[in-house]
């Protein structure tokens, strides 16, 4: 693993709660390192289209006519968020109650985690990528989506994954993994792994990767350390594809 300075490694896992105790020989070997130069994101317009708009509203009128219990039990139901015009997209698992109150996707405490993490190799929510779930409500208790609500959902978010186009896919914990996936291995085998998403209906193969959940993050801090990275080589294969960020 090689970091741009030790100052970063340093501040990203203070940034995730994690306390580092490095020697001076550690140090030396880590400050000599040197990839994830040119650290700062690559600011690109936001350009919301007509068409854009279009497609997330035929998006929004096929969800709203999904036959799915969480319906009557949510307050919203929680699309997406981010720059559509971006040419990566995560996928996450459910909406939880912040989301569910705001109708917008991971803007809790995970959402939080995932924003500082991803603030890291320079991406922003805002301008570099866009981010929706896999079940567009959330379940009471914030409880893992069942295989008939996913089921019921998952052909608008392959759906979504057409509309968007995006050059690269990250799934976020196993429910968005392993339904798209069509696996039964979970984040702790994917995650660092090359993956490639396949759609047959719609004639579609995406890089991809899986990451850690962030709301499993929050619970299981140890895992933190992990992290770091995963993001050095979505990073590096950001810039080794000439993946707009």
């Amino acid at each position: 693993m090689k970091v741009k300075n030790i100052k970063s490694f340093i501040d990203f896992y203070s940034s995730m709660g994690i306390s580092l105790k490095i020697g001076k020989v550690e140090r030396k070997k880590l400050s000599s390192l040197n990839t994830l130069s040119e650290f700062d994101a690559k600011k690109t317009k936001i350009n919301s289209t007509l068409h854009s708009k279009n497609d997330l509203k035929v998006i929004l009128d096929k969800i709203l006519n999904l036959d799915c219990n969480l319906k009557d039990i949510a307050t919203n139901v929680v699309l997406s968020d981010g720059n559509f015009d971006s040419e990566i997209m995560f996928i996450g698992e459910a909406p939880g109650a912040e989301e569910d109150k705001l109708g917008k996707p991971f803007v809790g405490q995970a959402g939080k985690l995932l924003d500082n993490m991803l603030n890291f190799i320079g991406l922003n929510r805002k301008t570099n990528f866009y981010i929706t779930n896999i079940v567009f409500w959330r379940p009471p208790g914030n409880r893992t989506p069942t295989k008939s609500e996913i089921n019921t959902c998952l052909p608008i978010t392959k759906s979504h994954i057409k509309i968007f186009k995006p050059k690269l896919l990250i799934f976020l914990g196993n429910v968005a993994t392993k339904s798209l996936l069509k696996t039964e291995e979970g984040i702790s085998k994917l995650r660092g792994k090359k993956l490639t998403y396949i759609d047959e209906e719609h004639k579609l193969k995406i890089p991809a990767r899986a990451f850690f959940h962030p709301a499993y993050l929050l619970r299981n801090p140890i895992d933190k350390k992990k992290v770091w990275s995963d993001l050095i080589e979505l990073h590096n294969y950001l810039k080794e594809k000439k993946i707009r960020f």
